[in-house]
């Protein structure tokens, strides 16, 4: 039996047409991939208040699965901000074809002849595992859907409001676990854990700034332990793109010459840099530029800590001998055709990222000495 798993979808209606929009991707893939089933690892909804207002519409977008297609949903801590009790009552909604396990400290299910789905659901302490009755293993694979933080698993993200659980993994030894399909860490992972594979699909959307990489579920099959996970990239939730705006001390922002036409589910993040006399021309051209890119793209976002302002520092010998020399440096580079390497060549982009910050930071060397003298 092939099944996807996928988290942190994060379904708000602050953002609901394009939050929906990835949600049907998510079930095109599965019917497209013949799947027996989902595994909704939480954070499916942003909040409580979110799951109140769109369960109709998630209702209505299941109901275009294949009828032999389950659908499995742990709620994740997300589910329960903002709710009434400071816990979910999920019991009280229809949320459709999706079944929600609320039996502690665990369910299992039967998922084909090969493979059974132990249902934990979400909790802020799962340190009292080893007073859970194991449940004997009746299939060969067993698989585990949570939410929460396995140590050891990087997780960046900010503070929630309302945090997730810890997992001690000597939890899958203990429940005898051959995959661990998990939700809340939102780049995507796959962990090898004693015998267990440990697989975070990442967030399903670009759900906030700092998002790099494509947005993607896991397709598995169960004829295998432990199963062959593939990602299969989300198209519809676009992509978080920083774009690094160098400005010249004439106050002119360049968008960087490879730039292209961004995506409309795109998530532009402009960081906007270098060393200027007056900031307030460069200000008004950033917000020029960010008017013309809304048109054609989710979101823009600007950040201008790298802007550095000092009045009179095109007139200054050094910085106009600097500026000179990097100027010839660039046009050599541009008539060799960049540092020599490919196009999307992970060192090539490194050198060209070194290349623009060391004018940057040419100037706020020069900035700092000049400053220090008066």
């Amino acid at each position: 039996m092939r099944f996807l798993h996928a988290a942190d979808l994060h379904l708000a209606t602050a953002e609901r047409a394009y939050s929906l929009g990835a949600l049907e991707e998510i079930i095109r893939i599965a019917a497209r991939e013949k799947c027996g089933a989902i595994l909704l690892a939480g954070d499916v909804f942003d909040s409580y208040r979110d799951m109140e207002a769109l369960r109709g519409e998630f209702r209505d977008r299941l109901e275009s699965l294949p009828p032999d297609c389950a659908v499995f949903f742990i709620p994740g801590n997300h589910e329960e901000l903002r709710s009434p009790s400071g816990r979910a009552p999920l019991s009280g909604l229809d949320l459709g074809r999706a079944r929600i396990p609320e039996e502690t400290p665990f369910q299992l299910f039967s998922l084909s002849p090969e493979a059974e789905l132990l249902c934990l659901p979400f909790r802020r302490d799962y340190s009292d595992y080893r007073n859970w009755p194991a449940p004997p293993k009746k299939r060969p694979l067993r698989i585990l859907l949570a939410h929460g933080l396995v140590p050891g698993i990087v997780y960046t993200g900010p503070e929630e409001e309302s945090p997730a659980g810890t997992i001690d993994p000597d939890l899958f030894g203990y429940l005898s676990i051959d995959l661990a399909a998990l939700g809340h860490i939102h780049a995507g992972s796959i962990t090898r854990i004693g015998d267990t594979t440990v697989a975070y699909p990442g967030s399903a959307r670009v759900w906030r700034e700092g998002e790099t990489g494509p947005r993607q579920v896991f397709l598995g099959a169960t004829d295998t332990i432990p199963p062959r996970l593939v990602p299969v990239r989300l198209e519809s939730a676009g992509a978080f793109v920083p774009l690094s705006l160098s400005v010249g001390l004439d106050g002119e922002v360049r968008l960087p010459q490879d730039f292209g036409t961004p995506g409309k589910m795109d998530w532009l993040h402009l960081e906007v840099s270098g060393v200027v006399e007056d900031e307030r021309p460069v200000l008004e051209e950033a917000r020029k530029i960010v008017t013309s890119l809304e048109k054609n793209c989710r979101r823009v976002t600007t950040d201008t800590a790298g802007l550095e302002v000092l009045a009179g520092i095109s007139t200054h010998p050094l910085a106009r001998e600097f500026l000179k020399r990097w100027e010839e440096l660039a046009r050599r580079r541009t008539a060799k055709g960049g540092f020599g390497g490919p196009e999307g060549d992970p060192e090539t982009e490194a050198d060209d990222v070194v290349f623009h910050l060391a004018r940057r930071t040419g100037l706020s060397v020069l900035k700092s000495i000049l400053e220090g003298r008066k």
